[in-house]
């Protein structure tokens, strides 16, 4: 039986590339599949060979400050808040709804599947007596956590939309969530770690951090704690959902393939990857330099990627065991990835997940969004290795975010020196790549979504 799939989709590579693998496995067992996004992102969907229907706030994560010249006028470190706040919560979901309800009674659906931040697509299917499902690619949502960040807009877009109140947010699950991220990753696990209380501790008690940065973190630890008294009173919020099914895309444990022509010519050494993700690049080509300035005399080979944003002549002539370029497509990194001893990047989720599905130890760099976090999670998992007290400012979070500015050559190498030779490093996301492989495939996504989309509960 032929099942009419359709996702909706933040526009963003970051957004889409997760849903992708789940997508292809639909179509090849003979669903029809289609992705509704921004229109102006649609190139990128048709480019890798899915229907694609133009719906939603046209933005692209890729060309943000174009897409979204309001950012301009706001200071980077609250351009996630803001972002989070009037696109995610706001503009995107409410185009993305008013859309859908002329789209879906002409494409006719049977299931709806939403990536993580896309909020419309769930209370249209709601709202239209469809089977809906999450597809969440970042760490796993505690209940808890969840109402207390997106609570009180996700109830005014239930009211807005004549949908019966939903305090407990039960909406996200109630038919299926399909979790990507590593099973042992919990917002607990980060936000409960003594090593975090004692950075944010050290940062509010410091006199380097501005007045306001301090106080994000005295709120921070203030939620900490109540958090983890909520915890110890609720335990049900530290289980797995009754509707959460991990699964994963298994890569980098066959037979690693030969490495790309270039890489060979290279000389024989440590392979040591950089990227900033698409977004980000752009605005900080200082770090890309203090790498360069670090690393390119050391004795490894140092690849980075600008997102295909930057200035490659930014960067001059450089010697034979630097390459950089201003963008990689998904195959030339994949290509690549096997044959890499060291990522260094924003702490992106799909930068961090593609770099430990091939036991590849990480230095992170949060900068912006749901970065901090990751970075946490990465510490928990042992995967990546600490950055000095100095490098620290806080998020409107009040989570640990770096001060690009403060960040030195000498800082960033020996961040990445220790990550190479220290072999506990790599012991660790070694662990981490078994445990990713452990999760079942994209084939037992297409058999739980098919029962939901068939009007049966999931086994």
């Amino acid at each position: 039986m032929t099942v009419r799939f359709l996702f909706t989709c933040i526009p963003g590579l970051g957004h889409l590339n997760p849903l992708l693998p789940i997508a292809f496995a639909l179509k090849k067992a003979g669903h029809e599949v289609a992705i509704a996004t921004a229109p102006i992102f649609s190139k990128t969907v048709t480019n890798v060979g899915l229907e694609c229907i133009p719906a939603g706030l046209d933005w692209d994560e890729r060309r943000l400050l174009e897409t979204i010249p309001e950012l301009r006028a706001i200071t980077p470190i609250y351009r996630g808040e803001w972002m989070m706040n009037n696109i995610f919560l706001n503009r995107s979901p409410h185009k993305m709804i008013s859309d859908l309800s002329r789209i879906v009674p002409e494409w006719r659906p049977d299931m709806i599947v939403s990536g993580s931040f896309e909020y419309g697509g769930a209370v249209v299917a709601e709202k239209l007596g469809l089977p809906y499902a999450t597809a969440s690619y970042t760490i796993r949502w505690n209940p808890w956590i969840l109402k207390h960040a997106i609570g009180r807009a996700i109830t005014r877009l239930r009211a807005e939309n004549d949908l019966p109140a939903d305090p407990e947010l039960r909406m996200f699950g109630r038919h299926l969530d399909l979790c990507l991220a590593p099973p042992s990753w919990a917002f607990e696990a980060a936000l409960l770690r003594p090593a975090l209380t004692q950075l944010v501790r050290r940062k509010v008690l410091g006199p380097d951090l501005p007045l306001q940065q301090r106080l994000w973190g005295l709120k921070a630890l203030t939620l900490q704690t109540i958090f983890g008294r909520a915890m110890r009173a609720n335990p049900k919020h530290l289980t797995v959902g009754a509707t959460t099914r991990f699964i994963g895309e298994v890569v980098g444990l066959d037979p690693v393939p030969p490495p790309p022509a270039w890489l060979k010519a290279m000389p024989r050494q440590p392979t040591v990857f950089v990227t900033l993700g698409t977004v980000l690049s752009a605005e900080y080509p200082e770090i890309f330099e203090k790498l360069l300035t670090g690393l390119r005399d050391k004795s490894v080979n140092l690849v980075m990627t600008l997102g295909g944003r930057g200035d490659l002549c930014r960067f001059g002539q450089q010697p034979p065991n630097v390459r950089i370029v201003k963008f990689m497509t998904q195959d030339e990194l994949q290509e690549l990835l096997p044959h890499v001893d060291l990522s260094i990047n924003h702490a992106g989720y799909s930068s961090v997940m593609e770099v430990l599905l091939h036991g590849v130890p990480l230095v992170l760099l949060p900068l912006v969004s749901d970065a901090p976090m990751n970075t946490q999670m990465c510490r928990f998992s042992g995967v990546t290795p600490e950055l000095p007290s100095s490098v620290w400012g806080l998020s409107p979070k009040g989570l640990p975010i770096v001060r690009a500015e403060k960040l030195t050559p000498g800082i960033l190498t020996e961040a990445a020196m220790t990550a190479l030779s220290n072999p506990a490093y790599r012991a660790a996301a070694k662990a981490m790549q078994l445990e990713l492989a452990a999760r079942p495939g994209p084939k037992e996504a297409v058999r739980l979504l098919e029962q939901v989309a068939q009007g049966n509960k999931i086994d």
